[in-house]
This record gives structure tokens, C-alpha cells and sequence, in this order.
């Protein structure tokens, strides 16, 4: 079965929501046995199985090689940034942005690997889970859709692919790239794109997609207690995953 005809099924932010997604995975599985699958990243933060949720992905890509296509979502940036990446020397103002921006109050990644600041965590956090998050690509591009965390602005994709292939910094040393963080590109859609953009990153309160024509936003639900969704592409189903249910839902909730 070729890409094209393969269905592809796009999972919002998982934020350390290990238990979610497995409800997730095995309902998809068993209807879409074999779907590729794409992660929007935000792996970490906010969630109570951080550690887990990361040592499951790696597994899965071990697993399922040309099936499962993690991408990187801005927390997991932050993190990597914190710790010094592209280099090798820790960032304490990064670290101190990460703390005060991105962290829930209880949701601090550092904790859940037993540390308490920077040098702790450098310390502590496993180097498979930083060359796992280092590794992984910015973007999904099949052909079809172009999945990616936050959005892309109005105008060719080209261009802006061109910049998140090369995963490249903005000049700003504490900023990241708008189609990895901007949370106003949620909603937005150019009829001209050449793809159908897919994204998450941005709660949408009271629904569950943003849909357009050249355009798929899912809401980033599982930090903020409303479970965790996924849609299929192309025919745009969405299914949420909440305690130990699986529904079909619409739009709104």
C-alpha cells in the first residue's frame, strides 16, 4: 500500500500522557492496522509519565520503521535549548525561560528524572532521550500533508520547509521559530499552499479541530485535562481519547 492510499493519523500534543496515547494507539491500531502514524511533538512538560512516554517512543521507532514519524514541538525545543543544543554547554537563561514559561505549576520535566536545577537535570536526563529529541525532525512532509507543530505563515511552503529542514535558530539567542511556538498561526490558512498544513500546539477551546480547505489544526488538549486527540487524514475523522474512553467526535466537543 503506497503512501498515498495509506491513511495518515496525526496525534496532538502527548505532554508525558503515556497512559492516553496507549488507549489512542491501540483504538487506531485496530481500525487503521496500517496507518503511518505522526506525533506533533511536546513530549515533555505537564505530564505525569515523561520519562516513560519518551523510552515508548523510541521503542516505536525501533518498532514500526516507516510508520511512525515523531516531529518536535516547541517544549521539547526548550529542553534541548535548556541543555545547550546545537552545542554542548548548558544554557542557564535558557534553562530559567523553560522554568518560568513552559512549565505548568507540578509539571516541571527536571522533577520527574529527580533533579532540581539545571546541573541536576544535565545530570540525570538520559542521553537516549536527548539524541532521541535531538535527532528528530522538525516537520512531516508526504507529499500531501505537511504536518508540523505550530503552523506556517501565508506564502510557499517552500521556503519555510527549506528553514525547518536546516533547523534553524532564529537571531534572537532566547527565541524559536514561529512554526515550532507561534500560537496565532493556529488558524491560519492559505488556499494556495501546496499541502494541507497539520498542526496542534494551541488549545482550542471548545473544539477539537480548526478545519480549512489547505488547513488541520487538532487542539492540544492533554495538558490542560481534556484528554488527547488524533485525526485521519485524509478524511479528516477525529477521535478523542479521555480516561478510559475512545469516541468519534466532531468540531466542537
Amino acid at each position: 500500500m503506497s503512501e498515498e492510499t495509506t491513511p495518515l493519523v496525526v496525534f496532538g500534543d502527548l505532554h508525558g500522557h503515556l497512559d492516553l496515547f496507549e488507549r489512542l494507539l491501540a483504538h487506531v491500531d485496530a481500525r487503521y492496522p496500517q496507518a503511518r502514524l505522526v506525533t506533533l511533538g511536546d513530549y515533555v512538560d505537564n505530564g505525569p509519565q515523561i520519562p516513560a512516554l519518551l523510552d515508548r517512543l523510541i521503542a516505536l521507532q525501533a518498532e514500526r520503521p516507516g510508520r511512525f514519524f515523531p516531529i518536535l514541538g516547541n517544549h521539547d525545543l526548550a529542553l534541548l535549548r535548556a541543555l545547550g543544543w546545537p552545542g554542548d554547554t548548558p544554557d542557564g537563561a535558557w534553562y530559567d525561560r523553560w522554568r518560568r514559561r513552559y512549565w505548568n505549576p507540578g509539571g516541571e520535566t527536571p522533577a520527574a528524572y529527580g533533579a532540581r536545577d539545571l546541573r541536576g537535570f544535565e545530570r540525570s536526563f538520559p542521553l537516549a532521550h536527548f539524541r532521541f529529541l535531538a535527532a528528530l525532525p522538525w516537520f512531516y512532509d508526504d507529499g500531501e500533508h505537511f504536518c508540523v507543530h505550530a503552523g506556517l505563515h501565508p506564502g510557499p511552503i517552500g521556503r519555510q520547509r527549506a528553514h525547518l529542514a536546516a533547523k534553524t535558530l532564529p537571531p534572537e539567542p532566547l527565541g524559536l521559530p514561529d512554526a515550532l511556538r507561534d500560537k496565532r498561526l493556529a488558524q491560519v490558512h492559505d488556499p494556495t499552499w501546496e499541502r494541507v498544513v497539520v498542526s496542534a500546539h494551541t488549545h482550542l477551546a471548545g473544539r477539537s479541530l480548526f478545519s480549512a480547505p489547505r488547513r488541520v489544526c487538532v487542539s492540544a488538549t492533554a495538558d490542560v485535562g481534556e484528554g488527547l486527540l488524533a485525526v485521519v487524514l485524509p478524511e479528516r475523522r477525529c477521535w478523542r481519547t479521555q480516561g478510559v474512553t475512545t469516541v468519534e467526535v466532531s468540531g466542537g466537543w
